[in-house]
């Protein structure tokens, strides 16, 4: 590390009520720094980026933190008031204060950001990788000495994620600030780093090897012919056409922006098509998983949850089973609003699996997950395809996408299969 420190944590405690989320936590950054924080999904990586930016002790109820956490010797707290650290979130739709990024850099004082080219359009029509990479470098603009950074692969697409790590990598050797940054895609990010951190007793560590095989039956369920969507007066898909049939695994991948969401949106009937027709076939029911995991949920318990929509589907196998399944046996009396983002994604595809819908459209189907809890997910659509289910994703994550036997690839608007090389 460089002989200026920045963060200094001894032996951080975190409890939320009677739940204790982080234990006897140690560890030192210092200018130049990028620390790479690891662990399984839950672990508590998100809740120490929230500690050590002061956002827990300000904005969050229900927990007690113990420990010493200084920045520049202040308290997290002071260091947020002051503008000294900047924490870039998972969740980047409750962020948000103004209408279109410049409002939102001017609110926050910030002249010059190099924030991409949709400065002036209406932040509800940005795609969430476009959101996040606006947070990301508005956040670099804006004078902190430690930046948090909480899961940008999870956002940001393939194509551009290595030369944003490579990025924050100059950014903080060239300023002189500290760079602490929360990930999953462990082999990808440790190349950008030069302090790791790993918190949690679960090991996050596993050969990722489960593949998709589809079961087509050579009944499709949903079909669409030359799609066009227009919004605010931009093209966002063009004489797009497909088709999926039950027992198929489909993904679909692209750049932050390129239209993946909006498709599946079209597809599942929510949003209304400029042109072009799409048909459900024989009365199928879908269920739609929306990137953001959280807000759909009823505030109750994971249990209490899961329950609801058992009795509004049907279904009557035991919603513990499935909850076991999804790896949330021990999560059962939490308050679904309490989980990590992790957590909460399990959480919507239990619920999806319990509603025994025709076809299951995922967006974003990784965010927050570990190998392992990819890995079991993987498991349970194959499960489901064979059963005669239709699996539908959008993913800017090409190596998960592969694992289908169905890809395709948005790009200018235009729908075509994916080449083996990923062009």
């Amino acid at each position: 590390m460089s002989s200026g420190r920045i963060l200094d944590v001894n032996n951080l405690s975190v409890w939320f009520r009677e739940t204790q989320i982080l234990k006897g936590v140690s560890l030192s950054v210092g200018e130049g720094d990028v620390a790479c924080v690891f662990g399984s999904t839950g672990s508590g990586k998100t809740t120490l980026l929230k500690v050590v930016t002061g956002v827990l002790q300000e904005l969050y109820k229900g927990f007690r933190v113990e420990g010493n956490v200084r920045v520049c010797g202040l308290s997290p707290s002071e260091a947020l008031r002051r503008g000294l650290v900047a924490y870039v979130p998972q969740d980047v739709y409750s962020f948000f204060i103004a209408s279109t990024p410049r409002e939102e850099l001017a609110i926050l004082g910030i002249d010059k950001c190099d924030c991409g080219s949709d400065m002036d359009r209406d932040i509800s029509r940005l795609s969430d990788g476009q959101l996040y990479r606006f947070l990301l470098y508005s956040a670099l603009a804006g004078g902190a000495k430690l930046i948090a950074i909480d899961e940008p692969s999870s956002h940001i697409d393939w194509w551009s994620i290595e030369e944003v790590f490579n990025y924050l990598k100059v950014f903080a050797k060239r300023n002189g600030i500290a760079i602490m940054l929360v990930d999953h895609r462990i082999d990808l990010v440790k190349r950008f780093c030069n302090i790791s951190i790993e918190i949690g007793k679960t090991p996050f560590t596993c050969s990722e090897s489960t593949s998709l095989r589809g079961f087509s039956r050579g009944d499709t369920v949903i079909s669409a012919e030359n799609i066009g969507v227009v919004l605010s007066g931009k093209h966002i898909l063009k004489g797009v056409s497909i088709s999926v049939g039950l027992g198929e695994a489909v993904a679909v991948v692209g750049r932050n922006g390129s239209g993946k969401t909006t498709l599946l949106n079209v597809l599942a009937g929510i949003i209304k098509p400029s042109s072009g027709r799409v048909a459900v076939y024989r009365g199928k029911k879908i269920f739609v998983v929306p990137q953001n995991p959280v807000y759909w949920f009823p505030s109750d318990t994971v249990e209490g949850v899961a329950k609801l929509f058992a009795n509004r589907h049907r279904f009557r196998d035991g919603v513990e089973n499935v909850l076991e399944m999804f790896g949330l046996g021990n999560e059962m009396h939490r308050n679904v609003y309490s989980l990590s983002v992790g957590k909460a994604r399990l959480l919507s595809l239990a619920l999806a699996y319990i509603s025994k819908a025709d076809v299951i459209i995922v967006d974003e189907p990784t965010l927050g997950l570990d190998c392992m809890a990819r890995e079991s997910m993987l498991k349970v659509f194959n499960n489901l395809l064979e059963e005669g289910k239709a699996i539908l994703v959008a993913t800017h994550d090409l190596d998960f996408a592969k694992r289908f036997h169905k890809v395709y690839i948005i790009d200018g608007g235009v729908l075509k299969p994916l080449n083996g090389d990923g062009s």
